[in-house]
């Protein structure tokens, strides 16, 4: 069980579990020191990719489940960076500390956005009303204008309703008269076919029905329209406010978090942001720390190294070899 332990240890972390054999109790300890915060990390940040898809990202329990085994894959890849390295290399310790104070911030904030949620709420929920306040009246004109428009259209076609009415009463019907030619049975001189003229009378409803009916509809619909748009306006101020909630998105957040009114409210607060800050900035600086602190190496480091400068004196051999016989 032990063994398979260590095997699953150095399969994480990258170490060769043969060299690991051949090392003394110190390695295993150093295994079990970088295993232990690389895993650390890895919870950390797995909690942190899941609020982060939850909150900002809008997924489900499935999505964010994804999104947290993804954070903590890029953390493990990029804790191996620091682990896997033969010596020492400033440049990457460097790189790694600028790193470590950038997650640092954002792990910060998470947490604290987890922690303040109910005080972030409740100053989102004072933005909001003011977002809403601010585009009340703007929303409020433009609705009244086209009322304004509907009701100038309305009165045209009332009156035009009205007239069309008088028109129709006074003439329902429009007497027409039809002239046509029918045959007598004769013949002129010139043997062409004498034909009578003649006319019918007929009445036909007014045109101007049709003309009404059209005109009520416009009518109707404008007063629907009015109806609506007056429904919109008494509705207005709650769907702002549904519509600017909707948009608020990480940077509004941010703005809230680390206003005067939450995070920087008191010393307090900042005080326990400050030392979330630099609890996470520990964590990050765990496998580095550990790694370039200690005084002395511990032997599966020492024989990495050994196997590497044999591995190049034996290049470097050949190539003289090569060299001289040329």
């Amino acid at each position: 069980m032990k063994d398979v332990r260590a095997k699953l240890s150095c399969l994480l972390i990258g170490w060769n579990y043969r060299i690991l054999c051949e090392c003394s109790e110190a390695s295993r300890k150093a295994l079990n020191r970088y295993v232990g915060a690389v895993v650390l990390l890895m919870m950390i940040w797995a909690f942190i990719g899941f609020s982060m898809a939850t909150r900002y990202f809008g997924l489900d329990t499935l999505g964010a489940s994804i999104t947290a085994s993804i954070f903590a894959v890029v953390i493990l890849l990029i804790e191996r960076q620091i682990i896997l390295i033969v010596g020492k290399n400033n440049f990457i310790s460097a790189f790694r500390l600028v790193l470590a104070l950038c997650m640092a911030v954002i792990g910060a904030t998470v947490i604290d956005q987890t922690i303040f949620a109910k005080d972030i709420e409740a100053q989102l929920s004072e933005v909001i009303e003011q977002r809403a306040d601010n585009q009340l009246q703007y929303r409020k004109k433009i609705l009244d204008d086209k009322i304004s428009s509907f009701r100038h259209e309305l009165d045209s076609l009332e009156l035009l309703s009205s007239q069309l009415v008088n028109d129709i009463n006074k003439k329902p019907v429009i007497r027409t008269i039809t002239f046509n030619l029918t045959p007598t049975g004769q013949l002129d001189s010139l043997g062409k076919p004498i034909m009578a003229k003649g006319y019918q009378q007929s009445n036909i409803p007014n045109p101007k029905i049709d003309e009404l009916a059209r005109v009520n509809g416009r009518i109707e619909s404008l007063r629907n329209d009015i109806g609506t748009t007056t429904d919109n306006i008494q509705t207005l101020r709650d769907n702002l406010v549904k519509e600017n909630k909707e948009s608020i998105g990480l940077l509004t957040e941010l703005e809230v978090t680390f206003s005067d009114k939450v995070i920087f409210s008191s010393w307090a607060s900042a005080l326990f942001y400050f030392v979330v800050f630099v609890f996470f900035l520990a964590i990050e600086l765990l496998v580095v720390s550990g790694k370039w602190s200690s005084k002395s190496k511990c032997d599966y480091e020492a024989l990495i190294e050994t196997k590497q400068e044999a591995v190049i004196k034996e290049v470097c051999s050949i190539i003289n070899s090569s060299q001289i016989l040329e």
